[in-house]
């Protein structure tokens, strides 16, 4: 839309509501004469109606004298006959006076040729009769004069307003008083009269139209004589003439009578609809001179000046530097030329400075790519967008190629295009530095490893350009990868060694053992303590290595399950409160029946070596397991009232081998391998652990354990003691199953020292038929879980237990930590121990699960003379 065009709408839309504020002035002056027309009718209604209520009061109060004559009340027709005629003389008018009986046959008359007629079906003799009140019959003609006539009855009491009608007295009215009215009110010369009876026929039309009296009312009328008031209406009259009718429905007024009158509309509103076509004319060429105006004004005031602005602009922009505006017409529009001409020679001198900055910038830009260029390492330029500008000869030269945006991926190995761009994309819209290594192929065809910096390039607060550069690390890359390798088969050695560095030991562990019944007191004795000490100290130690290889190996998955942590909590409680008591020290395990979501053997070793963490340093008072829910968590603390742990140490605590007060190495402290162990599993299962911890005052380890998301299963109640097997005597009978023969032998020997004749066996096969030779019940049932031919401990327990009773306790004593063992422990409720374990440990568990086998045991393993470690 032009200038011109948007001046010339808004002088229209200033003008616009001025001149619909007139045409609306004039419309309301039409409204207002309009309800004058309306009120003019009504008026002129009012005085005609009048004088017709008048004129049927008459009537009314004329038959009602003669109603009440004596003549009339005897219907003495004589005497009756001799009052009308003295009557009809002086009311001429009354064309038609009659006395009828009430069988409707005339008495007497002002017309003598009437009495003795039968008038009986006349419309207002039978209104009289039947309503006992004053009626209005329908329009007649006399048939001598043909003059118009509206009839009228009154019905004749004998005894008195209540008493039923004896005759009836009528009247015929001439409608010539009308006429008389009119003349002396005469009607505006606008107006028409309209008179009609009940049936719609015309009684009088004024002014006069030959043959309208008699006729019936136009179909368009019915509604007016059907209405309940008195109103007005605009319709087309009789005479063809559109009017402003004001009336007087059948139901109001004189009933049975419809009157009204009529002023013709166009007439009444043709002054002021003059005046309307006038006042737009008017208004129109006000617009009309107005938008020409200001076209002219603003063509010859604005537009001028503006088109020689704009030419000015188009020629300085097509390189005609000297164009100028200058004074135009007006003191604003010349402001406006001057202040271009000044811009324009500011432009002009900025254009200058910036060519000849430009110029200095692209000596610059040409100094750069050439030391670019000629630099002894691969380095390229990226555009803003982070797309390639060039690459340097150095570049070209180990790629044998001019490298270009649309292939610069194909000097990467496939293998990094997808790492490469998933680093790369959000650096360069961040507008971030970033670094890679990559393998670039070289002109011969063969990858090399580099490392790859790119950084943006600053200038005015925005990037102008990426500068990146490429060193060849692919001889470092590959050392890196052969140390990595050589610890990560350390590491799967050790930890794959696991199994069978756990067999001799738990055979070292048992046998030292059964040699303690054989020595007697003295220096053998005390040589046998000192060599469990130190067996014990290499368990700890062998423990500690090889879970500490299995974690850096890689090799430990967490297999993640929702259970109740109670179930834990009952093993460690098993496990650690003989412990806890032998050395003086409370212990406590709150229950706990939370459901989390974890690996239940890695994080039963987590609190294992905690709970030995804290008992080791725990001298007096006592160690316990708390539980608390925390922000969809549950936090396991291990609370102890040791020696504490200083501030400035906390997090050494957790480097492997690293002791608080033990510079010596001293063994009985431990090896420092537990909490490396923790820290180890706590990133592995996504489990923080935190401590607070005072020296003197003890310390709090803690565990954030997810909760379980689902609904798990209820806690099983307690399994229902199996009844005692008879009486054997204090001898028990025990089951060994075990595919190595020296932990086989020492695993017997070990139960015969304390008493249980044994059945060994190194598969399950033999000892179900040891079993099915000897015939009795087993006590107890020690089995490895892993056995010859991919067997496992699981189905050997499970067959025995086939062949005499399910509560046959079965303990799984075995080198592997995986979670294979552990489920299938907690599935079948048997018991589980690590291999090596020490002898005291073995007790326990052959204690407890005798115990839950034959109810309140008889003697408790660990109480035996020989089960002193």
């Amino acid at each position: 839309m032009s200038f011109l065009t948007r001046l010339l709408l808004l002088v229209s839309l200033a003008l616009v509501p001025i001149c619909a504020l007139e045409v609306w002035n004039q419309i309301d002056l039409r409204r207002q004469r309009s309800e004058e027309i309306h009120e003019h009718a009504r008026q002129l209604l009012g005085l005609l109606g009048g004088e017709q209520v008048r004129l049927v009061e008459g009537v009314r109060q004329m038959l009602e004298l003669l109603a009440e004559t004596s003549a009339a009340q005897s219907l003495d027709a004589a005497a009756c006959q001799e009052l009308l005629a003295r009557t009809g003389k002086r009311i001429p008018e009354y064309l038609t006076i009659n006395l009828a009986g009430p069988d409707g046959v005339i008495l007497c008359s002002t017309d003598l040729g009437l009495p003795g007629r039968d008038i009986a079906d006349r419309t207002h003799v039978r209104a009289a009769l039947e309503s006992g009140g004053f009626a209005v019959g329908e329009f007649i003609r006399r048939r001598n004069s043909g003059r118009p006539a509206m009839p009228f009855g009154l019905p004749i009491r004998g005894n008195g307003a209540g008493s039923p009608p004896v005759g009836v007295v009528t009247a015929l009215i001439d409608l010539s008083w009308l006429e008389r009215y009119l003349s002396e009110h005469p009607l505006p010369d606008n107006a028409a009269l309209l008179v009609a009876d009940s049936n719609g026929i015309v009684l009088a039309h004024a002014p006069a139209r030959p043959g309208t009296v008699g006729t019936a009312l136009p179909e368009r009328f019915r509604p007016l004589l059907d209405a309940d008031a008195v109103g007005t209406s605009q319709l087309m009259g009789i005479d063809g003439i559109e009017r402003v009718f004001a009336y007087v429905p059948l139901s109001a007024g004189v009933r049975h009578i419809f009157v009204a009158i009529g002023i013709d509309h166009d007439a009444a509103m043709g002054g002021i609809d003059d005046t309307l076509q006038r006042s737009l004319v008017w208004i129109a060429a006000t617009l009309l001179l107005g938008l020409l105006a200001a076209y002219v004004i603003a063509k010859r005031h604005l537009y001028n000046p503006m088109a020689a602005l704009i030419s000015a602009t188009a020629s300085w922009r097509a390189g005609d530097r000297s164009a100028r505006v200058g004074a135009v017409d007006g003191p604003e529009m010349s402001r406006l030329g001057l202040a271009f001409d000044a811009l324009v020679e500011d432009l002009e001198r900025q254009m200058q400075a910036n060519e000849e900055a430009s110029a200095a910038l692209r000596a610059s830009e040409e100094r750069f790519r050439v030391l670019v260029e000629n630099a002894p390492h691969m380095m390229w330029v990226n555009r803003p967008d982070g797309t390639l500008e060039f690459v340097n000869a150095a570049f070209r030269s180990y790629t044998g190629r001019m490298t270009v945006e649309a292939d610069r991926m194909s000097d990467l190995h496939p293998d990094d295009v997808a790492r490469i761009q998933a680093v790369r994309g959000p650096a360069i819209v961040a507008g971030a530095p970033h670094e890679y290594e990559l393998r670039l192929r070289r002109a011969d065809g063969a990858y090399r490893w580099h490392l790859s910096r790119t950084h943006p390039i600053h200038q005015g607060g925005r990037i102008i350009a990426w500068f990146g550069g490429a060193v060849d690390i692919h001889d470092i890359h590959r050392a890196r990868d052969l140390a990595e390798e050589a610890g990560r088969s350390k590491s799967r050695f050790l930890a794959a060694a696991s199994h069978d560095l756990r067999q001799p030991m738990q055979s070292i562990l048992l046998f030292a053992e059964v040699l303690r019944p054989h020595l007697a007191e003295g220096p053998g004795l005390e040589a046998l303590a000192r060599l469990q000490h130190g067996l014990e100290i290499l368990k700890g130690l062998l423990d500690g290595l090889l879970d500490i290889s299995r974690l850096d190996a890689g090799i430990v998955a967490p297999q993640l399950e929702e259970f109740r942590i109670s179930e834990l909590l009952r093993s460690l409680d098993d496990a650690y409160a003989p412990v806890a008591q032998e050395k003086g020290l409370e212990w406590q395990v709150p229950p706990c029946h939370a459901v989390v979501r974890s690996d239940r053997v890695l994080l039963g070793r987590m609190l294992r070596n905690l709970v030995e963490n804290a008992i080791r340093y725990t001298d007096r008072g006592g160690v316990s397991v708390e539980c608390t829910l925390q922000a969809g968590h549950l936090l396991i603390g291990i609370a102890d009232s040791g020696c504490g742990i200083p501030a400035d140490q906390i997090d050494r605590v957790f480097e492997e081998l690293y002791q608080v007060d033990n510079p010596e190495r001293d063994r009985n402290q431990g090896l420092g391998l537990g909490l490396a162990i923790v820290r180890r599993l706590s990133g592995l299962l996504d489990h923080p652990v935190a401590v607070r911890s005072q020296p003197g005052q003890g310390s709090l380890f803690s565990i954030a354990v997810p909760l379980a998301t689902g609904v798990c299963a209820p806690e099983p109640p307690p399994a229902e003691m199996a009844p005692a097997p008879p009486e054997r005597g204090e001898q028990r009978f025990a089951v060994v199953i075990d595919d190595d023969p020296i932990v086989l032998a020492g695993m017997e020997s070990i139960l015969r020292a304390w008493r249980f004749d044994v059945i060994a066996a190194d598969s399950t096969d033999l000892a179900v038929e040891s079993l099915e030779r000897d015939g009795r019940r087993p006590d107890i049932l020690v089995v490895d879980y892993r056995l010859r031919d991919k067997r496992i401990g699981t189905e050997a327990i499970l067959r025995i237990r086939e062949m005499h009773d399910p509560g046959v306790p079965g303990l799984i004593v075995t080198g592997e930590i995986g979670t294979q063992p552990q489920n299938d422990a907690l599935i079948h409720g048997f018991g589980l121990l690590h291999k090596p374990v020490t002898p005291r440990s073995l007790a326990a568990a052959v204690s407890r699960h005798l115990a839950r086998g034959d109810g309140p045991p008889r003697s408790a393993v660990a109480d035996w003379p020989s089960a002193g470690r």
